[in-house]
């Protein structure tokens, strides 16, 4: 009688605050962003209440870090830490990727050895023309801002992690803007983060390495060099947020992982 009577009168039950609800923040290398996208959209339709923003401005060395003081609740890595990182920041990995290079969509060259790419980034060629069937252009090397990885993936391969770069090499802060950059000038090639079967940015085209495109299976069995993995870290030794343990739990659950091997 007593719940008839409470429904006639429009009584409604409150249904339980979820204590996950909040934002949470996750910032750094622009590599994993797909991916933790696609995990953090599967965690907040579990929980409506959760909200994740996303900042892609510091690359992996500021995601690190700034996860290690709490500024992110997670940060997004690719590339190996160091062992001092790994003592501030615990890390889970969700993936691989590999760093690509573009060139104008008008470039009609379409593969370039290992050798060849040295030589365009340590100055010895200047002109498009001397590496095969294109027109004469001057070349224009674009590399990322240091602590990128995927600028350090490319210095570990291509330099042995000792780069010697030419002086007419001009470094552009971030991702989207090597892109824009590179669409913009005929004669530049630049770095970009792929994570497999990825469409060449608008304006531009992936060349293969050494006769190898980095594809999904390309950069998972190692064929294509220029790979990395993609790490989510959060600090060590202290207590994390609900939300954050929760989320970790998700993406190491098998959930997440058929979620995380759509990438």
């Amino acid at each position: 009688m007593v719940v008839l009577i409470a429904a006639a009168c429009g009584g409604a039950v409150t249904p339980a605050a979820d204590p996950l609800a909040g934002v949470y923040r996750i910032g750094g290398g622009d590599a994993a962003l797909s991916v933790v996208q696609a995990l953090a959209d599967g965690f907040a339709a579990k929980h409506p209440g959760v909200k994740f923003t996303y900042d892609t401005s510091l690359g992996s060395d500021g995601g690190i870090n700034l996860a290690a003081q709490q500024v992110f609740d997670l940060g997004m890595a690719s590339r190996e830490l160091t062992a001092a990182e790994s003592e501030i920041v615990d890390r889970v990995l969700v993936g691989v990727a590999g760093t690509g290079l573009v060139v104008h969509q008008t470039n009609t060259l379409k593969d370039l050895t290992t050798a060849q790419v040295e030589s365009i980034y340590s100055g010895k060629v200047s002109d498009w023309s001397s590496l095969g069937p294109s027109k004469s252009l001057p070349v224009i090397p674009l590399v990322r801002e240091k602590g990128s990885s995927a600028r350090a993936t490319f210095e570990n391969y291509v330099y042995g992690g000792k780069p010697t770069y030419g002086g007419g090499v001009l470094e552009i802060q971030g991702g989207d803007q090597i892109r824009q950059a590179v669409a913009g000038q005929p004669g530049a090639i630049g770095m970009v983060g792929v994570t497999g079967d990825d469409a060449s940015p608008a304006g531009t085209r992936i060349v293969t390495i050494d006769g190898i495109s980095p594809t999904k299976l390309a950069l998972r069995d190692g064929s294509y060099k220029l790979r990395r993995p993609l790490y989510l870290v959060y600090a060590r030794k202290v207590d994390q947020r609900p939300g954050v343990t929760e989320f970790l739990a998700f993406t190491r659950s098998a959930e997440g992982q058929r979620i995380a091997d759509r990438f």
